[in-house]
């Protein structure tokens, strides 16, 4: 059952960063995206994030859920469940309510999981949803 919940679906998602695209800087998002390529900054998303096994993130993450079978140097702030792959790669820290770890995956960093995240998460995003209307 590992990532059949949060399979993301390539027609669904609203970004796809492709193999051999490389992208610098801040990056927001409202919907789904998947890396397949490279990406350095920060990266945040309301929706799901899916990080390919060719994908290489370096920065730190915002997302609703993860799944991670790429590459990551960089913080994880997930809302609800982070699941890594086994040839995952991560070198940070994570904060999530749920997290699955396939056997192969690598992680280097303190994890946090449980707590009130979601429910701080979502009083921030309507805050931030007021001040734009």
């Amino acid at each position: 059952m590992f990532g059949k919940d949060l399979k993301i679906k390539p027609e669904d998602a609203e970004t796809v960063i492709g193999a051999g695209v490389k992208v610098e800087g801040t990056f927001n998002a409202v919907g789904d995206v998947i890396v397949k390529g490279e990406l350095t900054g920060s990266l945040e998303t309301r929706s799901n994030l899916h990080l390919m096994e060719s994908g290489v993130i370096e920065a730190n993450i915002k997302s609703q859920n993860a799944i991670i079978s790429g590459r990551v140097k960089g913080n994880l702030k997930v809302e609800e469940k982070i699941e890594l792959g086994s040839t995952a790669q991560l070198n940070g820290d994570i904060n999530c309510q749920s997290l699955s770890i396939e056997e192969g995956a690598t992680l280097s960093g303190k994890c946090k999981v449980g707590g009130d995240l979601k429910a701080a998460n979502k009083e921030k995003r309507e805050e931030v949803e007021a001040e734009e209307e």
